[in-house]
């Protein structure tokens, strides 16, 4: 078990723990002594914390793995923000023909916008499956602007960048399948 799963359910025991003494607490008096509406309102205070906190489980359980997809998702983009401006300076140093700036330009503005997402709870997932697939856009990209492959391939690296986008939209609730009915 994780150390996160026992901080939780040491909390969760203590809440509840509470909770268990301050019904005990209330079981002692009569409803009509002034104590018993004492002891009710605190029986009611701490149970309120008990289901606050237990409204708070999931997102504390997946907290460790939204801070690895953070780190996932900042450095793969800015890795590859990196590569852009490579490319566009190779375009440059070996002097090929500047219409490659049609297509590194957008792929480097596009990189350089996805260093600043955030990565929150509920969308780590989707975030993290788009920066990992943004390294097979980002070698389309190289391997067709250093001539390496067939510029054909110029659409495989458009349709990967569909992608990302789209895992980007389907986790931002753009999606028409989010949408409230």
């Amino acid at each position: 078990m994780g150390s996160t799963e026992q901080q939780i359910e040491e909390q969760l025991a203590q809440l509840q723990h509470r909770v268990g003494a301050r019904r005990a607490e209330v079981l002692k008096y009569d409803a009509d002594d002034d104590r018993f509406a004492v002891e009710y309102a605190r029986l009611v205070n701490v149970t309120g914390k008990l289901v606050e906190f237990d409204k708070t489980i999931p997102e504390r359980l997946a907290e460790p793995e939204r801070r690895r997809s953070e780190r996932i998702v900042t450095w793969s983009w800015r890795g590859q923000a990196a590569v852009g401006a490579v490319l566009i300076a190779l375009v440059f140093v070996l002097d090929r023909s500047t219409w490659w700036l049609l297509l590194l330009v957008p792929h480097f503005a596009g990189t350089v916008a996805g260093c600043f997402q955030k990565v929150d709870a509920e969308q780590h997932r989707d975030r993290r499956f788009g920066a990992i697939s943004v390294h097979v856009v980002a070698l389309l990209v190289a391997l067709t602007s250093l001539s390496v492959i067939s510029r054909w391939f110029i659409i495989a690296a458009a349709l990967g960048w569909m992608l990302v986008a789209g895992s980007a939209m389907d986790s931002t609730g753009a999606d028409p399948k989010g949408a409230q009915r």
